[in-house]
């Protein structure tokens, strides 16, 4: 199976593993940038990697490690429930891939530090998805602030007003666990903690 894009030496041939709702974001940015090539896609469920794989004319696997020995690919796109998120990293990174993980890059400190370090450990890039960072009013404030028309903040007060009703919690089983979900903070609020950060 070839990709629906042809693939040229400069490109970057990404793989993907997770194939459920976010997966869709990547498939489409993927498509949309020059120089990107999905090249193979994983998930656990057959049904939703064979269909992953057809719609995106590429291989599909069911073992993430199987996917990384088989084919080739310079960075991995992790979009498994939140608590994979070090575990598919590590694996990667020691795979010689860059990792690009959905956001929360882990939901506990250890997780977080151990993925770290084994980007390090591999010489390979981590990359955390921040997507709100591009939201037009986000942007206007950042380069208010950069410019100095706030003077120098001391301390900012941040409130989270998204909602998540039951059919999203409903959508997949790992979701409202604390296990694979982590809760509201590391799934919803981290964008919050990432936008006063940055």
């Amino acid at each position: 199976m070839t990709d629906a894009k042809t693939l040229s030496e400069r490109d970057v041939r990404i793989a993907l593993v997770g194939c459920g709702r976010i997966s869709k974001n990547h498939f489409d940015a993927i498509e949309r940038v020059d120089g990107l090539r999905l090249v193979a896609v994983c998930d656990v469920e057959s049904d939703r990697a064979s269909d992953a794989g057809a719609s995106q004319h590429v291989p599909w696997f069911t073992n993430f490690e199987t996917m990384l020995a088989e084919v080739p690919s310079d960075a991995v796109v992790i979009a498994t429930p939140s608590g994979l998120h070090p575990h598919h990293g590590i694996l990667a990174a020691r795979a010689g891939r860059h990792v690009i993980a959905e956001k929360p890059m882990a939901i506990s400190l250890a997780a977080a530090d151990a993925l770290v370090q084994a980007c390090d450990d591999n010489g390979v890039k981590l990359f955390v998805v921040k997507q709100n960072r591009l939201n037009p009013p986000i942007q206007l404030l950042k380069r208010a602030i950069d410019r100095g028309r706030f003077g120098r903040i001391y301390l900012a007060n941040c409130t989270v007003h998204w909602t998540r009703p039951q059919d999203y919690y409903d959508q997949a089983p790992w979701r409202g666990t604390w296990e694979f979900d982590g809760g509201a903070f590391m799934n919803q609020a981290s964008h919050y903690v990432d936008l006063m950060q940055w």
